[in-house]
């Protein structure tokens, strides 16, 4: 759970930004500008429904009875409702104020589904998993608003100066979103690998999610540096290709004109001498200075490679093995050594010894693991097929057939997953939680 705190706050990132190709189109025409302040304002308050849908979830899971998870999800809608009018109400409130420099309705229709999705958003943060907070659902929705509010933008544009530039940021935020759903798709499908290699030798590469993670971003943050500064980059490439054709001319006109010495030059034409002094002297000088970092990155490329080789590895730890150590490897020297290989008897920890274990350890990680093993104990005689052989959920499955506790088996058997194979440390919450359940189970 701690180790994907970040990927839900990508996941749930990525449902905030869902609604902001509608709030920029119909924002845009309601105020016939875009404002950033406005949509710091928007964001700010969007806590309201979020905070609103999460404590209302969280009281539904809370109850057991029908009556009582019947009467949350009428809480539920009544809130969804109650916010869509409270919505309406302060737009009219703010219309008021600010003397009608508004168009009311098309706020409202920008604002109405972005205050749902937050309370969405807040309903869905209780999940434990970031792929169950941000699904494909939600992308699919996403990729067609934003292809709707594209074409709205262009036809409204006419008659709202201020979705000029609503376009260009739509296709912005559709690359932010499509970079997003990479991250989490990657993570989602580095964790299914995990899984699956949970009970067989094939195991994942440790610290690949956090390389990938970084990776990634990396990659992310170059592709929207390249969109932003486009433009930049497109004059730097253009003034350069002008220089280049400058100084080249100027020697084609100098070889000309030595060539033959008794014609005289135009008075209009350039000279090289007009190259290097006057206006296009700092161009000129900036062009050498280019060039001259050209040819050293060229001449120093291996230093340059080394140094950015080093810095990838402090930023991913190491990436390959040393060559140093692989060059050991050849000049070996084939020894022989006599292995007695002796069978021992397996024995089997009984119940009542691993019992003393557990009410003795201190370490919560330890003990989160025995308390586990003492649980499966507790299992296994009460299931039909081998529990000590089967995966965490097939356990989790056979517990809800057989537990009729009040203990959350899934969240214990979620966190013995992180415990034993995502390296996690077990804190003194899980350790109290998993010693409840053995109290109960072992009374």
């Amino acid at each position: 759970m701690r180790k994907n705190f970040a990927l839900k706050l990508c996941a749930a990132a990525a449902m905030l930004l869902l609604p902001l190709p509608l709030l920029v189109v119909f924002d845009g025409a309601a105020f016939n500008n875009l404002d950033i302040i406005r949509y710091v304002i928007y964001y700010a308050l969007s806590v309201i429904p979020v905070s609103v849908g999460y404590l209302i979830m969280r009281f539904r899971l809370s109850q057991t009875k029908p009556k009582m998870i019947f009467a949350a999800n009428l809480l539920l809608g009544a809130a969804g409702t109650i916010l869509s009018v409270l919505t309406i109400i302060s737009a009219n409130t703010a219309k008021s104020a600010t003397e009608g420099s508004f168009n009311v309705l098309f706020l409202c229709i920008g604002l109405i589904p972005a205050v749902m999705v937050w309370f969405v958003l807040g309903t869905k943060l209780n999940k434990r998993s970031f792929s169950d907070v941000f699904t494909f659902v939600w992308l699919g929705v996403y990729v067609v608003e934003t292809f709707l509010c594209y074409i709205l933008a262009a036809v409204l544009k006419s008659d709202h100066e201020g979705l000029e530039n609503a376009g260009k940021i739509i296709v912005y935020l559709l690359i932010i979103m499509a970079l997003i759903t990479v991250l989490l798709i990657n993570q989602s499908n580095i964790e299914t690998q995990i899984h699956q290699r949970r009970d067989i030798n094939l195991i994942v590469p440790k610290g690949l999610k956090r390389y990938n993670a970084k990776l990634i971003s990396i990659v992310g943050v170059v592709i929207i540096a390249a969109l932003i500064f486009k433009d930049y980059i497109a004059a730097a490439l253009s003034w350069f290709v002008k220089v280049t054709l400058q100084i080249i001319d100027a020697i084609i006109f100098n070889i000309r004109f030595q060539t033959a010495p008794g014609v005289q030059p135009d008075e209009e034409t350039p000279s090289g001498e007009a190259i290097i002094s006057g206006e296009s002297g700092h161009d000129f000088m900036l062009y050498i200075a280019l060039v001259v970092i050209v040819i050293l990155a060229i001449v120093f490329r291996k230093q340059i490679i080394a140094f950015f080789r080093k810095l990838g590895m402090k930023i991913f730890g190491k990436l390959s093995a040393d060559k140093s150590s692989e060059q050991d490897l050849y000049d070996y020297t084939d020894s022989y050594e006599r292995l007695d290989l002796k069978a021992e008897k397996i024995k089997r920890e009984t119940k009542d010894n691993c019992l003393k274990r557990f009410k003795k350890e201190k370490d919560p990680t330890v003990k989160y693991r025995l308390g586990y093993k003492l649980y499966l104990m507790w299992l296994a005689p009460r299931s039909k097929g081998a529990v000590a052989g089967a995966t965490v959920e097939q356990q989790s499955e056979q517990a809800q057939m057989h537990y009729h506790g009040e203990k959350d088996t899934n969240g214990i058997a979620s966190r013995y997953t992180n415990i034993r194979y995502n390296d996690s440390e077990a804190s003194e919450s899980d350790a109290m939680q998993i010693q409840a359940l053995i109290e109960e189970l072992y009374k």
